[in-house]
């Protein structure tokens, strides 16, 4: 727990179900610690998910696993090297109402969440 935010880091293999496994542990924690903001840091994630996962996380998964009060802004920071691609995950996010923010370096991250 920080200030204002929960940070969570997230390891192991970079899959469709970790990752749905790491957002319910995320909105647990959140719900729990009463804190509405979080930044999760997926650097140590190995692996890269596939575009279909890219897609149906944000745009199917997402509205089934979340509660708009318990998380309401997310900030996730991920490798440089997958910026291109997690750009397209960030832009399904935001198309489904989710405040969320896909950033490389964890101080803009968290400056983000300070806003």
């Amino acid at each position: 727990e920080k200030e204002n935010y929960l940070w969570v880091t997230a390891s192991g293999v970079r899959s469709l179900e970790n990752t749905l496994a790491i957002t319910k542990d995320v909105f647990a924690a959140c719900s729990k610690h009463k804190i509405s903001k979080v930044l999760i840091d997926v650097r140590a994630l190995e692996g890269r998910l596939a575009t279909g996962s890219s897609f149906s996380i944000p745009a199917q998964h997402f509205p089934k696993l979340r509660n708009r009060n318990i998380v309401t802004q997310a900030a996730v920071v991920d490798l440089k090297e997958f910026e291109h691609s997690y750009q397209f995950f960030e832009n399904v996010a935001v198309k489904q109402g989710f405040k969320l923010r896909i950033f490389s370096n964890p101080d803009k991250a968290v400056f983000w969440l300070k806003k």
